[in-house]
């Protein structure tokens, strides 16, 4: 669940900042693939990195 709340907040920051971007170089069409690609390689990276940060279970601190 964690990962579909991530990528939908990584979808719609990416879109939103595609939107400002392309409507300060003169506002031509849309492109909404790219956005798409990278909030799904945000997501696959978010996922790896919180498995790698994961402390063993088994150590005794």
């Amino acid at each position: 669940m964690k990962h579909l709340v991530t990528f939908f907040w990584a979808l719609l920051l990416i879109q939103m900042v595609n939107f400002v971007l392309n409507s300060l170089v003169g506002g031509d069409s849309l492109n909404v693939v790219n956005p798409i690609i990278m909030a799904v390689l945000f997501t696959i990276f978010t996922a790896i990195f919180a498995a790698v940060i994961k402390p063993p279970k088994d150590s005794s601190q």
